[in-house]
Parts: C-alpha cells; structure tokens; sequence
C-alpha cells in the first residue's frame, strides 16, 4: 500500500501547490487570479472553507464553465482534503473567445465505490447469425451471497488498491475513498459465473452542494470583443439558455488498448509507417503460444530462429535482424519474457533507420507496464471516473 499512499500525497500536493497560487480573499472560499485571460495563460483556482467556518475533512469541489453564447459546458471535480484544494486551467489557442462562467459547488460527498453481488440465473440461447450466446434473461436468486472478493484498481500511475473485500450476506461491498486522477479500471478477480455487480459511485449520479458561486471571466482574442451580458445568466445543471446546446458529459471509450500502449510508450523513432504490430492487448492468441519467437514466426513468413545452445539468432529473408526489447537492443538469446508479460511487438522491415547493423529488419519487443489497458478484457472489469488533473490544458 506505500505506492497508494505515496500517489495521494503526490496527487494532493500538486493541488495544494496550485491553489495556493490564486488571489486571496477576506469573505469568499472560492478565488480566481484574475477575469481576463488570453490563450497561453492560466487560469488558478482554490478553494478555502475555513473562510465559511466549512473546513471540511473530506469533500468535492466541482468546477462547471458554461459559455455564455455557445452553451458548451464543462464538467471538472477536485478532491477537498482538510478544507482545501484548487486547480489550474491553461487557456490553449484553440479555445473560443468569449465570456464564461465558472460555477463552483462545493459538496461533501467524496470519491467512494460501493455496490452489490448480485446472484442470478441467466438463461442464453445459441444465435446461428452471430456464431454466439445471447442473453436471453436474467432472474435474481433468492440465496445469501457470501463472497470475499479480490479487486485490483489502477490507473496510469499505477496499482491504486489490491486487496480483499468484505461482501457481507446480502452482497453488498464498499471501498474506501482513493484520490486519484483521470479514469481507473477496477478488476474484481472472481470465477463465479452467476453474479452481476451493480456498480455505484454517488459523486457520478447526484450530489447536494453546500455552497455555490458564479464567477465571469473573459478570454480575449487578438482584436476586441463585446463582453456578453451576464445579467440574464442562471446557472442550473441541465442548461441555462432555452436555445442553447448543452454538451453531455460523454465517456469515452478511447482507442483500442494497443494505441495506447503505444501512445504512452512507443517513442517516435519507433513509430515507423511500414511496421506491422502484433499485440496481446486486444487478443490473446500471444497467451496460447509457449513462446514468443513461435508467435512471430507464425504471423511473420519468411522470420526463421536459429538456436545453437543458449545462443539464439534471427534471420528474416536470409539476413540477420536486430532485436530490441522495451527499445533497448540485445541479443535475442538474452530475452528471456514470458508471453503473459509482452504487450506487443512491432516488426520493422530492412533499411529501416532504428539500427545500421540491421540488414534484416528490426524486432521490437515491448512488456507490460501496470497501465490499466494491459488488464485482460473480463466481465468485471468497470471503469471508474476519477477526480480531474491539478493541471489541465483547457481547449
């Protein structure tokens, strides 16, 4: 668990840090360092309860900016910790000129996951269009569910919680509150076929703020621009204008796990446009094979491995290819990585610029890292929303 207290102080100080930045103020919790910013600039908020007697242990600020004359919305959230936090918004170029307003709403509901086994029965039946089993119904059993549960959460920054949860009688299970940034997978690790988890996250569904404030700022463009009027303006969750168009807060399923995988970790000089990518993210066919020179031979014609001893090399049309793992380059015989352990590989053909001595090509081998896209696809496996970042590119 050090590496899990270690992320929260990292996470809450890079907070702290930045809210710190904005204007003080005698009477109100909330202050902005300033009401006009052009791109480039940025934009610092914090909170203080302890100036509304509201020094609240643990709690949410949400943050809504709402254009005035587009309607668009946006939706952020910061963890309170022992009354305070705050965040930074830089204003990039491709953000609309024009006037906005911040609502803040400062609530003491916290980032916690709870939810509830659910023994059911389900009844499939084979679809001959498809080549599949489809659900045809699902009835909720009568029988106590009494199941401890291991569950693994991470994110991008690592493992956030492993350990065994307490499901008592009725199914029903809570984690405690985790601070972390971005989106999460949570894993429940279980064999049992006959359950569903209905996931609850009350921060995502309703809330109950003690303390609102609208604030108007304006961000410039190069020449001058007419201040909206701000007098008609009422903030409420769904919309403000009866012709506007609110945005809907979307979650966004991303790309496949192997494009980020290989946006997070694969460096440009590596991104070659005439490689071929084999990767154990989006199938398991790499899991069935007892090595991984067996898997490249078998999706690489004309790749042959030459063993004499502990010595192994690689040939690809009769000449000799460079082996690199986690782009770092060495002998083949030295890689030793298990299947279960390999995010991708990619397969450079001849002349490539990656290595001189590479007559036949370049094989690169990249191994897992702990990102939440690395964990196997599972029917309990969610993803949970997490606070937004202390620092955001705000476009």
């Amino acid at each position: 668990m050090l590496r899990f207290k270690i992320f929260i102080q990292a996470f809450l100080v890079a907070i702290l840090l930045i809210g710190g930045s904005a204007v003080a103020s005698d009477s109100l919790p909330v202050n902005i360092n300033g009401r006009s910013f052009k791109a480039g600039d940025s934009i610092h908020f914090s909170w203080a309860g302890q100036l509304i007697n509201r020094p609240t242990p643990t709690g949410t600020l949400h943050v809504w900016i709402d254009n005035l004359e587009t309607g668009q919305r946006w939706k952020l959230r910061y963890p309170i910790l022992n009354g305070e936090t705050g965040g930074s918004l830089a204003v990039s170029r491709d953000l609309r000129p024009g006037t906005y307003a911040f609502n803040f709403l400062a609530a003491e509901n916290f980032l916690e996951i709870s939810g509830k086994f659910r023994r059911v029965k389900v009844k499939t039946a084979f679809n001959y269009e498809t080549r599949r089993y489809d659900t045809l119904s699902i009835k909720d059993l009568d029988s106590p569910v009494k199941y401890n549960v291991h569950a693994v959460m991470l994110n991008r920054m690592g493992l956030l919680f492993d350990e065994d949860l307490q499901v008592s009688g009725d199914g029903s299970f809570r984690i405690p509150p985790i601070v972390f940034g971005d989106t999460a997978s949570l894993v429940f690790d279980t064999d049992k076929s006959d359950y569903l988890i209905d996931m609850r996250t009350p921060l995502d569904t309703s809330f109950v703020p003690f303390y609102t404030k609208t604030m108007f700022i304006s961000i410039k463009a190069d020449g001058p621009a007419e201040r909206a009027d701000t007098s008609s303006y009422q903030f409420n969750v769904s919309g403000f204008y009866p012709n506007s168009i609110t945005l809907q807060e979307v979650v966004v399923t991303g790309p496949s796990r192997t494009k980020q995988f290989e946006d997070d970790h694969v460096t440009p000089m590596f991104k070659h446009i005439n490689s071929r990518t084999l990767s154990s993210l989006d199938n398991d066919q790499l899991l069935r094979m007892n090595n991984i020179w067996s898997y490249i031979q078998a999706n690489a014609p004309g790749i042959i491995v030459r063993e004499n001893g502990l010595s192994k090399s690689i040939y690809w049309r009769g000449q000799r290819v460079s082996i690199f793992q986690d782009e770092i380059q060495m002998n083949a015989g030295d890689i030793t990585v298990p299947p279960s352990e390999v995010a991708l590989i990619k397969i450079f053909p001849a002349g490539t610029a990656i290595s001189a001595r590479a007559p036949g090509g370049v094989i690169a081998i990249y191994t897992k890292r702990g990102d939440s896209y690395d964990l196997p696809p599972s029917p309990y496996t969610y993803t949970v929303k997490g606070y937004s970042q202390p620092e955001i590119l705000w476009r």
